[in-house]
């Protein structure tokens, strides 16, 4: 499983490396499913920061298990997001495999067309497209043992 559509990789004028369709597609078509062995959940906590920073920067938290990160061992590691504001033309579907939820077209999508995932796959979005980081990155401030928190 994992991507379901002929696909490359090519430079995106959104963010670095994107993923295109190779071929015309009808609205709802499935994109991706979720593979295991192909693709892999990592625990946040097992993780160095430095390994944390490389997984989320190609991976996706799901919404529904926030401390995990989402690795796609195909080329759907460079599904990118719409610049903010603009629409997606593909989504997380009601439909799951493995707990993880089916990408669909939101419409008719053409061939070479950059394929853009809405927002609401990634917990982690609004670190990637704010720079905030994601909880699991924060280490907590220091304070003197006198004041609140500590």
């Amino acid at each position: 499983m994992g991507l379901m559509v002929p696909h490359f990789t090519a430079p995106s004028p959104i963010h670095g490396t994107g993923l295109y369709s190779r071929d015309a597609l009808a609205e709802g078509a499935v994109l991706w499913m979720f593979e295991p062995g192909l693709d892999w959940r990592v625990a946040l906590q097992a993780l160095q920061p430095e390994q944390r920073t490389q997984l989320l920067h190609h991976g996706y938290i799901n919404p529904m298990r926030l401390d995990e990160v989402v690795v796609c061992g195909d080329l759907a590691r460079f599904w990118n997001f719409p610049h903010p504001g603009e629409p997606a033309n593909s989504h997380p579907s009601e439909d799951l495999v493995e707990g993880e939820a089916v990408i669909v077209a939101s419409r008719a999508i053409a061939a070479g067309e950059e394929l853009l995932i809405h927002p609401s796959s990634d917990a982690d979005y609004p670190r990637k497209i704010g720079g905030r980081p994601h909880p699991s990155l924060v280490v907590p401030r220091w304070r003197p043992k006198d004041q609140p928190g500590h």
